[in-house]
């Protein structure tokens, strides 16, 4: 059985910041003699279930289409329960014991995704450390991207720590390749027989990032 794992966009979607700048109208309509029924669709690239690529904050990071198609499977994902208190910010202790050595992608479920359609989801989420990003970067070489049912991995009460830690998900200062994130998931379904993930971000040439659809099975 296949699930998702990422909201439908629509005029009602939040937005970080609370900003509202997502506009879905009616292009044509059969009822009204048009050939076909179409939307005219105009929002940003981080609207809803997105991806946050390098180049999201860095000039030379990789960009969306630098990515191949095989990238977005993933076949060992895992799903960590942690606090969802307002602003709290997840640590590495918090995930740290259900990674496994295989693990490629990292799914950090804070229950907060019962808030989405109340303003204290983008004035209060939770968001990640730096110290989490750190550690996951130097210790966890495997993972590839990170997940989290929150609006961005930044809180609003701590921007200047969400700041860092894109930076340091993101950022090409190891070895290795960065961490691609993708925010506000839905992950209230996920249960532990789920054995592949795959993420389907809006393929737009050079993009830092997109709205994307997210299928696990």
């Amino acid at each position: 059985m296949s699930i998702f794992l990422s909201h439908p966009i629509s005029n009602d979607t939040l937005l970080y910041g609370g900003v509202k700048n997502i506009h879905i109208s009616l292009d044509t309509v059969i009822s009204k003699g048009d050939t076909a029924n179409s939307l005219s669709l105009s929002f940003p690239n981080h609207a809803g279930t997105h991806v946050d690529v390098p180049y999201h904050f860095f000039e030379d990071g990789k960009k969306l289409t630098d990515y191949d198609a095989s990238f977005w499977i993933f076949d060992n994902p895992v799903c960590v329960d942690v606090c969802g208190e307002d602003g709290y910010l997840v640590k590495y202790e918090d995930v740290v014991n259900s990674i496994k050595a295989e693990t490629n992608l990292l799914l950090i479920r804070t229950g907060y995704e019962e808030h989405r359609n109340k303003k204290k989801y983008w004035q209060k989420n939770p968001g990640l450390s730096v110290d989490l990003a750190t550690k996951l970067r130097i210790n966890h070489q495997n993972i590839r991207a990170v997940g989290v049912d929150v609006i961005s991995i930044t809180s609003r009460m701590h921007r200047d720590e969400g700041r860092k830690a894109h930076r340091e998900f993101l950022g090409n200062q190891y070895d290795y390749e960065p961490i691609i994130l993708i925010e506000d998931m839905s992950l209230i379904n996920f249960t532990t027989d789920i054995s592949q993930v795959m993420i389907f971000p809006l393929l737009i040439k050079d993009a830092d990032g997109a709205p994307c659809t997210v299928i696990a099975q």
